[in-house]
């Protein structure tokens, strides 16, 4: 692949070695996470593979941008800066150095899409033909390797997605394959059977049925209401959305359905319990439903132990200091759980308003850019980039590991970068 596009598209040169190391990287990167699943498992013993191999890949993404677009960076760095005052501040008071480093290191994977999406801006502009062929590459190699890693899963290899427990004492619930991030990989699936339905729905109905299909394998293997609902809501959505001109007519059959869907939506929770216990994992939800409603249900608990981190940082930090974030540095003296699991209110305890500002700015940027595109082109990709944000931003709010996901930024912040790909496209290509 390297040789070929260096002897038939442009003379040798550097920045273009660094653009295939880089795409070349990003295809394969989830192998290397499977990977480093597989060692865990023979040897009981975690090594830094693929960090090693995501931090290379984020300093190769860099230097591409140092290359093509100093200034581009320059907002990024601002940013970085400012979400580590707060945490360095609590460092100077704790002299806790490792979780500092924690702070840190979860501040390069929040900035990482940032990065990838003007890397991948950038490459539209200079190369669309490669950046077309190199992201639809990235997305369907990835992919195929959660699939395949999935599959291994369901043949029992790898790790369960739950552990036994006091609901479930004698049952190992669904699986994550040689992955060890459950969450994180649902919010993947997310982003890569996003790209797949919206490529293949106009044009190719069979393959969208043949990727709905094996999505939703995934989905139930690794048995998350994040997987299931959202494959579920982009399956809907997006054919929605990409058939545009052709349901504006039928609007008011539409709103009888939309109607009709509520009030299903309504029988069902009326009937929650009802449904818990028929359900293999039911019995833990049900004792959750009992214990704290159908909030408890929906955010697994998640909203009590952000209403504790809230409550500890308060009572032990200044106000100032709250606004300017405390970090895990900070929290985790006074909790071994100093993350709730949702993204805005982790982000905000962690690094202040600048935190909550970078989660406002990046979905509001991602979501409003990609409506104006859809707006301009809904029959193409664009359909799938609004869906898929839309979502991921649901998803963030609920369930967590988006934002904070070391496996999410490569497919998602380039699929954001890319969206020139389709604006400049006539409207017989744009699907």
């Amino acid at each position: 692949m390297i040789s070929q596009y260096l002897t038939t598209t442009k003379p040798y040169n550097t920045a273009a070695v660094l653009d295939l190391l880089i795409l070349f990287m990003a295809k394969w990167y989830l192998l290397v996470d499977a990977g480093n699943g597989v060692l865990l498992q023979l040897f009981g013993q975690s090594v830094p593979m693929s960090a090693a191999y995501k931090s290379l890949l984020l300093l190769l993404i860099t230097g591409a941008l140092l290359w093509h677009q100093v200034r581009g960076l320059i907002l990024p760095l601002l940013l970085l800066l400012l979400m580590l005052l707060g945490p360095f501040y609590s460092l100077l008071q704790s002299g806790n150095s490792a979780g500092f480093s924690y702070d840190a290191g979860m501040l390069l994977k929040i900035m990482s899409p940032l990065l990838a999406a003007l890397y991948f801006y950038n490459l539209v502009q200079r190369d669309p033909i490669q950046a077309r062929h190199a992201l639809h590459q990235i997305m369907v190699f990835s992919f195929g390797i959660l699939l395949l890693n999935l599959l291994l899963g369901r043949l029992g290899y790898g790790f369960e997605a739950y552990l036994p427990n006091d609901y479930l004492p004698d049952q190992n619930l669904g699986t994550k394959g040689f992955f060890k991030a459950t969450n994180e990989l649902s919010a993947l699936l997310l982003v890569l059977s996003g790209y797949l339905f919206a490529s293949y729905w106009p044009q190719a109905k069979l393959k969208f049925a043949l990727v709905l299909g094996l999505s939703l394998f995934c989905a139930s293997s690794m048995l998350t209401k994040t997987g299931i609902g959202g494959v579920l809501l982009l399956a809907v959505l997006i054919p929605l959305l990409q058939s545009k001109q052709y349901w504006q007519r039928y609007s008011r059959a539409i709103a009888v359905s939309a109607l009709l869907l509520t009030l299903f939506a309504i029988l069902l929770l009326w009937q929650l319990p009802v449904i818990l216990e028929t359900l293999g994992i039911g019995q833990k939800l049900l004792w959750v439903y009992q214990q704290q409603g159908l909030l408890g249900v929906i955010l697994s608990s998640r909203d009590q132990y952000a209403v504790q981190n809230w409550q500890l940082a308060a009572a032990y930090f200044q106000h100032w200091h709250l606004l300017a974030g405390i970090g895990v540095t900070g929290l985790e003296l006074y909790t071994s759980k100093p993350l709730a699991e949702l993204d805005p209110v982790d982000l905000f305890i962690w690094y202040g308003g600048f935190g909550l500002g970078f989660f406002v700015l990046w979905f509001g940027f991602v979501l409003s850019q990609s409506y104006r595109s859809y707006q301009k082109h809904p029959a193409s990709m664009m359909a799938g980039v609004l869906t898929v944000n839309a979502v991921l931003l649901l998803v963030a709010c609920m369930a967590g590991h988006v934002l904070t996901s070391g496996m999410l930024w490569i497919p998602w912040g380039m699929l954001n970068g890319a969206y020139l790909l389709w604006l400049q496209q006539t409207p017989e290509q744009v699907s």
